[in-house]
């Protein structure tokens, strides 16, 4: 019966492991870019329009990785607390199934 009731909680982790590798990804992406320079790419114009792309791209990768992180962490919460939740389920529906039987 508690079958029924069980949260998946290998997929939370499956989820977190893909929040981890998404944040490890952005970091790689800036880094890459940090090595690359922009300037000489073109004219002045052009390669001021990628300086200022690379700076807000920077920017906000930085935010959706510190983000994500900080999501990761908050799964990694929420799956902690349902396997406490199933485990505390599956031992009352046992000592429930016990007292039914004349136990």
């Amino acid at each position: 019966m508690t079958d029924y009731f069980k949260t998946d909680t290998e997929e939370l982790g499956r989820f977190r492991t893909t929040l981890e590798n998404a944040r490890a990804e952005l970091d790689n992406v800036r880094a890459w870019m940090r090595d690359v320079s922009v300037e000489g790419i073109g004219t002045r114009e052009l390669d001021a329009a990628c300086a200022g792309f690379y700076e807000h791209w920077r920017y906000g990768s930085q935010q959706l990785a510190e983000l994500t992180g900080s999501f990761a962490e908050n799964v990694d919460q929420t799956k902690a607390s349902y396997e406490e939740v199933d485990k505390a389920l599956e031992e009352g529906f046992r000592k429930a199934a016990g007292q039914g039987d004349g136990q």
